[in-house]
C-alpha cells in the first residue's frame, strides 16, 4: 500500500465546510443581535422652563391607538404622551426624544413592552 501525503496549507473538505458554517453564524448572530433597549416615560405635553417634561403615570399614555410621536393620549383631551430615553431626575424627564426610535425595544418604566425592536417590529402594552 502506498503511503499517502498531504500537500501544506490544505485542509480535507469538512474542515473548510466546518469553517464556512461557523463564519456564517458568527456573521448571522451579528446581523441578528438584540436591538437597544429605550425606556419610554408617559409626560405632560407641556415642557416645564427648564426644557424638562413632567412625567406622569403611564396609565395617561394610551399606547394602543397610535404610533404617532406627535400624537397626545389621555381621556378627556388630557395631553399625554411618551417621551423616549432621556434620564429622570425625580418627576422630570429630559434629554431624550419625542419621537419614537423604529430600532428599538421600547419598554414603559412599569415593564410594559411597547415595541419590540429590529425590523420594524410592534408589540402590545402589557395591558389596558
Amino acid at each position: 500500500m502506498a503511503p499517502e501525503y498531504k500537500v501544506a496549507g490544505r485542509k480535507s473538505s469538512k474542515a473548510v465546510v466546518a469553517g464556512a458554517i461557523g463564519a456564517l453564524s458568527l456573521v448571522v448572530a451579528a446581523g441578528c443581535s438584540s436591538p437597544d433597549t429605550v425606556t419610554a416615560r408617559c409626560v405632560d405635553k407641556d415642557r416645564l422652563n427648564d426644557g424638562s417634561y413632567r412625567v406622569v403615570d403611564e396609565d395617561r399614555c394610551d399606547d394602543s391607538s397610535s404610533s404617532s410621536s406627535s400624537s397626545h393620549y389621555g381621556s378627556g383631551g388630557g395631553g399625554y404622551f411618551f417621551y423616549y430615553g432621556g434620564s429622570a431626575t425625580g418627576s422630570r424627564v429630559s434629554g431624550g426624544s419625542t419621537s419614537r426610535p423604529s430600532d428599538a425595544k421600547i419598554v414603559t418604566e412599569k415593564g410594559n413592552v411597547i415595541q419590540r425592536g429590529g425590523m420594524g417590529g410592534r408589540g402590545g402594552s402589557g395591558g389596558s
